[in-house]
C-alpha cells in the first residue's frame, strides 16, 4: 500500500456530487456533519488530481452514475484490489449497496479482472482493508465488515496471501459513523504505520 502508485480509480465531486442542491439534500441521510460546498470541493478535487498527475500515475475517473450517492466520491470502499482481480465488497452501510455494481461497470470496460463478490449477509468494505505486505492482509470488523464478509475475503483471495487477519473494531459513536480500520492506522512505509491507538482493540 505504500509503494508508488501507477494506476488509480477517482471520482470528481463533480460526478459525485453533481450540484448543490443534491449536496444540501443527502447530506443529513448520510450523516455528514456539515454540508459540503460543492464549489470549494470541485476546486480542492482539481488541485488533488494535479498532484496525482505530477507523480505519472495513470488516472482513471469513474463517471457519475444516479444509483450512487455522494458518498461515491470514496472509491476505495466497494471494492478491494488484489493481484489476482478486483474483490467487490457488499456495503455496511445501506445508502452505498449500488457502489460495487457501478464500480464493476467500470472495471469490465477497461478489462479489469473481477475476482468475486462479498455475498450478503457478509459485508466488506475497502476502508477496512490494510495490506500489511502482499501476503498479508488485515480486516477490521465491525459495522461495515462484519465476520462472514471477512471468511468470505479469506476464501476469494486463496492461496493468493498467507494470512488474513481479523481486528475488531470499537463502538466509537455506533454504526451511523464511519470508523475503518484505516480510519486508525495509515501505512507510511512498508515498516512503518501512523497509529491512534486509542481506538485499537488491547
Amino acid at each position: 500500500m505504500v509503494d508508488p502508485i501507477r494506476r488509480v480509480l477517482i471520482k470528481h465531486p463533480k460526478d459525485a456530487y453533481q450540484n448543490q442542491h443534491e449536496v444540501n439534500s443527502n447530506s443529513k441521510q448520510l450523516n455528514y456533519i456539515g454540508i459540503p460546498d460543492y464549489d470549494k470541493s470541485c476546486n480542492q478535487y482539481d488541485i488533488f488530481v494535479e498532484l496525482i498527475q505530477s507523480t505519472g500515475a495513470e488516472i482513471h475517473f469513474l463517471p457519475a452514475n444516479k444509483s450512487t450517492s455522494l458518498d461515491s466520491v470514496y472509491t476505495h470502499d466497494p471494492c478491494v484490489v488484489s493481484s489476482g482481480g478486483v474483490i467487490l465488497c457488499t456495503m455496511g452501510k445501506d445508502e452505498r449497496h449500488a457502489e460495487p455494481e457501478a464500480i464493476k461497470t467500470y472495471f469490465q470496460s477497461i478489462n479489469v479482472p473481477i475476482l468475486g463478490k462479498i455475498q450478503e449477509p457478509g459485508t466488506l468494505e475497502g476502508g477496512d482493508v490494510v495490506w500489511i505486505d502482499e501476503r498479508t492482509v488485515a480486516v477490521g470488523e465491525g459495522y461495515r465488515s462484519n465476520a462472514e464478509g471477512i471468511h468470505q475475503f479469506k476464501a476469494l483471495l486463496g492461496d493468493l496471501v498467507d494470512d488474513v487477519i481479523s481486528v475488531h473494531l470499537p463502538h466509537w459513536t455506533g454504526p451511523g459513523d464511519c470508523l475503518h480500520l484505516m480510519s486508525n492506522v495509515s501505512p507510511i512505509d512498508h515498516d512503518l504505520y501512523l497509529v491512534y491507538s486509542r481506538l485499537l482493540p488491547v
